[in-house]
């Protein structure tokens, strides 16, 4: 399955010399880990084995099927601070069985539960997000996987977006 997704320049160093990158829980935002935790226990339930790290989040489309993110997505998801330090976009063909595809959407309205109540309340409300295929209009579809492999990567390239900078075709795909 064709996916893209943003890590910190520090990944594509870490990849350069071990050839499996996984994400630790130390490293995923406080505010949103309970969400982190529930989409953990959501692909354990499909049975992918995350052995006690992280989801790495990705893209299976933005907008419309199998597109690649845009300088728009990146600019919604990325701090300046992350931008200033180093960001790229890593493209890769990963194995079906270890990618969970959901609706970012309803993903976001997991996220704002969980900001509002601390955590997520009504995890069975959120089932739906898993039901693809669905209509984008506008939306975007995740994937969580378990890690990065070396082999599965096609491409990174650098995302040369800096901070304060406006005029950039949001249009522009990554």
């Amino acid at each position: 399955m064709k996916l893209w997704t943003f890590q910190s320049a520090e990944v594509e160093i870490w990849l350069e010399k071990q050839p499996v990158f996984r994400a630790d829980w130390k490293f995923t935002p406080l505010i949103w880990r309970p969400s982190y935790q529930w989409m953990a226990e959501v692909m354990e339930s499909y049975g992918i084995a995350l052995n006690g790290f992280a989801p790495v989040w990705a893209w299976h489309s933005c907008r419309e099927w199998n597109r690649p993110p845009t300088v728009e997505t990146a600019l919604m998801l990325l701090t300046d601070y992350q931008l200033l330090n180093g960001m790229v976009v890593i493209e890769m063909e990963a194995p079906d069985e270890l990618c969970l595809l959901s609706t970012y959407s309803r993903f976001n309205d997991l996220l704002n539960e969980v900001i509002d109540e601390g955590a997520v309340l009504h995890p069975q409300g959120y089932a739906d997000m898993f039901q693809l295929p669905v209509p984008l209009n506008g939306d975007d579809i995740q994937a969580v996987l378990p890690c990065i492999d070396m082999d599965w990567i096609t491409d990174i390239r650098a995302i040369d977006i800096k901070p304060g900078k406006s005029d950039y075709d949001p249009e522009i795909l990554l």
